[in-house]
């Protein structure tokens, strides 16, 4: 058992080596602790648009913190009003209150691209030098980050945005042949659509009018009985910079199209599947049809079903069709025969435009051999 004057000096010895090790971390804090680095890859890439943010460690809340940014090459310029130095300091904010940093690539222009205003191209990345500056005691540090900015999507309102290639279509005489050009998160002030002059079978009927793509009632066909396509390609431009562009096939066509099969934007490529082999009696289920122009989708109904070109009572209600999506669906049965069966499948539009085509389904008993 411990008595008192052995228990005192323990106590003594503990409060002690507890002053020791405070007064040690107090020092090695101030003279050899650092900033927490900064929460960044070396390497980032961003497309033109978009916004990157990053939370720092709560030391950069403090208000004896200060940032420097600056570039390699900070004198080149690159537009009228910016050097490349004042385009980084414009893209980067700081926001101490919530110890956050943004990057607003929209304030600086896609890498590798060349201004024929300006002759200048802009380098293949922003090479920033992001520099801390301190007066709590601890050390600041240097940080360089290459910033890379992709060229922004391009796409149109209220068409399928394809991977590749964007493939939008309408009909000769049509009020409605007008396509918006979009560019998410960008504000358009100061920058231009126009179509790359080198490419394509464009003619003066098809144009940029400010931000739409216009088709006059001249283009295509002279006749309006053709499918007419031309090839084009939408360039957004800002001070002679290229931000964005797209290549697209647009089609005109004489009326709507309606089919069952498959559509590969990507390709420009029509596959038909509309004719199907099944064993007599088994259930089916089809895959959606298309429908070109998109905007002239609508109610799918079956008209008329005929086996080997002569009339079929649907009495039992073996064939259906969902009118939202033109998806047809055979139940398992007993009751029919062998033989081709054809739908005759229509859908009316929106505005009151009527499309039909044709599915054909080839029952037969199937052998195991």
């Amino acid at each position: 058992m411990c008595n008192l004057k052995t228990l005192s000096l323990l106590k003594l010895g503990v409060m002690t080596l507890f002053c020791l090790v405070a007064t040690s971390c107090t020092k090695d804090t101030i003279v050899n602790g650092y900033l927490p680095p900064l929460p960044i890859p070396d390497g980032v890439s961003v497309t033109y648009g978009d916004t990157l943010s990053y939370q720092l460690p709560e030391e950069y809340s403090a208000d004896d913190i200060s940032l420097e940014i600056t570039v390699d090459h900070p004198g080149q310029q690159v537009d009228k009003d910016h050097s490349l130095l004042d385009l980084v300091k414009q893209s980067i904010k700081f926001d101490r209150e919530h110890s956050r940093m943004f990057i607003y690539s929209g304030k600086l222009y896609p890498n590798n691209t060349f201004s024929s205003e300006f002759q200048n191209t802009i380098p293949e990345n922003y090479p920033i030098i992001i520099t801390s500056k301190t007066e709590n005691g601890l050390k600041g540090f240097s940080k360089k980050i290459n910033l890379v900015v992709n060229p922004a999507q391009l796409y149109l309102k209220n068409e399928p945005n394809a991977t590749v290639l964007l493939t939008p279509y309408c009909l000769y005489n049509d009020p409605q042949n007008t396509f918006d050009l979009v560019v998410d998160n960008f504000n358009m002030e100061g920058a231009i659509f126009q179509f790359d002059p080198s490419y394509g079978n464009k003619d003066q009927h098809v144009n940029i009018v400010n931000n739409q793509i216009v088709v006059s009632d001249k283009a295509g066909d002279p006749n309006k009985k053709k499918e007419w396509v031309y090839t084009l390609r939408p360039i957004l431009f800002k001070n002679g910079y290229k931000l964005a562009e797209r290549d697209l096939k647009l089609s005109i066509l004489p009326e709507p199209k309606l089919f069952y099969g498959i559509y590969y934007q990507d390709f420009d490529l029509t596959i038909i599947y509309n004719r199907f082999v099944i064993p007599l009696g088994n259930s089916f289920k089809s895959d959606a049809p298309v429908v070109n122009p998109g905007r002239f989708k609508g109610k799918f109904s079956i008209k008329a079903i005929t086996l080997n070109d002569n009339g079929f009572n649907d009495s039992n209600a073996i064939f259906s069709i969902d009118e939202t999506s033109g998806i047809i669906q055979v139940k398992k049965n007993s009751s029919l025969n062998e033989g081709t069966y054809k739908l005759i499948i229509e859908s009316k539009s929106p505005d009151g435009v009527m499309l039909s085509t044709d599915f054909n389904l080839v029952m037969q008993i199937l052998s195991d051999n």
